[in-house]
């Protein structure tokens, strides 16, 4: 089957090397598309010097996750399956051939790779998305060892990190991602439209990369928060999930609001709110689809447990080694999400 990856990044020259040397050594000889978010620490001049055979698209400004993604779907060519990695990954030498395994089901649109943790590569950063009632989504198997991901349940779709989509899937869903997203969430409205329109997603557990999360931006940085707030709320509204009635309206203000509040009161930053705010407007202006919460699979009990872990993670000092570092985006709802400029 025919495959091109494609990597956006931003100022992450080093990292990105790393990755693109593990894609120069995959078992299946496959094309790579990078797509640059206007860098200045000269990415552009290091992919042309020591990766000829890339494909290097350069935008004169960043444009974000799903739109460089996009921009790059434009460059595959005949691809049947595009394969989507962070630029702060190193994949195993068989990631690409496993990744492209379960595409032999016609019924499967998406495909989930693992993410494990840099620091700590015996434990999952992320092996694919579930999500809750409200469409808050959580990863897969995080912190949890590697060894026990037999018995994790099917994604609902996979974290842009390290994802695949047939091409053919994604025609069907729109062409690709929602370019209302900056960053964070993407992945998400992208599995969801896919799964309306009845496409199956299966994690590859062979298919295996380190991450080392948020080192391009960090992934607890006022910017982030913003991005996460907008993001959550965009989806929130453009799936009508509030009006599923009031105790759904509840179980979003037991999930969300909490952390809203830290941020206003803790970090005095009002940018999440209003973030928010704006997140609600555009939602709501998105076409209306229908709130899939046949596909929830997390408890409103069990995404309790999991935020306040969280909290009790980092209150204790506990937190793996690169979220101690750069703070763990599921306090907030969001997954390993792929660095790709957002400052």
């Amino acid at each position: 089957m025919r495959a091109c990856v494609v990597i956006p990044t931003l100022d992450a020259r080093e990292l990105l090397g790393r990755a693109l040397e593990s894609l120069a050594g995959q078992t299946v000889s496959t094309n790579v598309v990078v797509v640059d978010n206007a860098s200045s620490d000269g990415t552009p001049e290091m992919v042309a010097t020591r990766f000829p055979d890339v494909r290097l698209v350069v935008n004169e400004r960043n444009l974000g996750f799903g739109r460089a993604i996009n921009r790059g779907l434009s460059e595959i060519g005949d691809a049947e399956v595009v394969i989507l990695v962070n630029n702060d990954t190193v994949c195993e030498p068989e990631f690409v051939e496993r990744m492209l395994e379960p595409f032999v089901d016609p019924s499967v649109g998406m495909v989930a790779g693992v993410l494990l943790q840099g620091s700590a590569p015996e434990f999952v950063d992320s092996a694919g998305i579930e999500l809750d009632r409200t469409l808050r989504s959580w990863d897969i198997g995080w912190n949890e060892p590697a060894d026990r991901l037999v018995a994790a349940p099917e994604p609902v779709g996979p974290c842009g990190g390290a994802a695949a989509y047939r091409v053919a899937a994604l025609q069907e869903a729109g062409g690709g991602f929602d370019e209302a997203f900056f960053a964070y969430w993407e992945d998400v409205d992208l599995a969801l439209r896919l799964r309306l329109e009845g496409w199956r997603c299966i994690r590859a557990d062979g298919a295996r990369a380190l991450h080392a999360h948020g080192a391009t931006l960090g992934s607890s940085s006022p910017k982030q928060r913003r991005l996460e707030a907008f993001g959550r709320s965009y989806v929130l509204h453009k799936y009508r999930v509030p009006s599923l009635g009031l105790w759904t309206r509840a179980k979003i203000a037991i999930l969300d609001w909490p952390v809203l509040l830290v941020h206003l009161v803790v970090r005095r930053e009002l940018g999440p709110i209003r973030a928010r705010s704006r997140g609600a407007r555009e939602g709501r202006r998105a076409t209306g689809l229908r709130p899939p919460v046949e596909l929830a699979a997390v408890s409103l009990g069990e995404a309790l447990r999991r935020q306040y872990g969280l909290i009790l993670l980092r209150l204790t000092g506990r937190l793996p080694e690169h979220f101690r570092e750069h703070g763990p985006a599921t306090t907030t709802g969001t997954r390993a999400a792929p660095p790709s400029g957002r400052d």
